[in-house]
């Protein structure tokens, strides 16, 4: 049967068309949810698989300019991450989330904010578990990276890559 919306002037004739036309209703809205959850389970899995690429990069090019050529934690801090998110940007857009647009450059702008907002984020925790409490440098990245992670991931979904749906997973 296909969908109809509701209609003022129908009116079910009995107790089991009723209750037919609710749960044909209730049906459909699962079937709807479920591909909803469905598609979020594999941007998500799909951004863990890419993202790991993308913290490999990070995390490497922090310990080698941060240990290996004694770079400034800080400066070794943003170099990586400016060749990380570049990276990040054209995985997510082509493989996590899908994303076909004609505007790749302004897409990148917005993803670029974003990253922005984490890595200041990354920046203080980085300040305060290295110089305040004296923590291991790569570990402190590690947690600030692992947090970074997460909002970068929602901020993605919400404002960079929202415009258009992806295809069906």
């Amino acid at each position: 049967m296909e969908s109809q919306p509701l209609r003022h002037d129908h009116y079910p004739a009995s107790k089991e068309e009723y209750e037919a036309e609710l749960t044909e209703t209730e049906n459909e809205y699962a079937a709807q949810l479920q591909a909803v959850e469905d598609k979020v389970q594999g941007q998500a899995a799909r951004y863990l698989l890419f993202g790991a690429i993308s913290v490999v990069i990070n995390i490497t090019l922090f310990y080698l300019f941060y240990h290996t050529f004694g770079i400034e934690y800080q400066l070794a801090n943003f170099i990586d991450w400016v060749i990380s998110v570049q990276c990040s940007f054209w995985l997510d857009r082509t493989f996590v989330f899908k994303h076909k647009s004609d505007k790749p450059i302004r897409e990148m702008g917005t993803f670029y904010m974003t990253r922005i907002a984490t890595f200041l984020l990354e920046t203080v925790i980085l300040f305060l578990g290295i110089s305040w409490l004296n923590a291991n440098g790569t570990m402190t990245k590690v947690i600030g990276h692992a947090i970074a992670l997460v909002l970068n991931f929602f901020l993605s979904k919400k404002l960079v890559f929202k415009n258009q749906p992806a295809p069906a997973d």
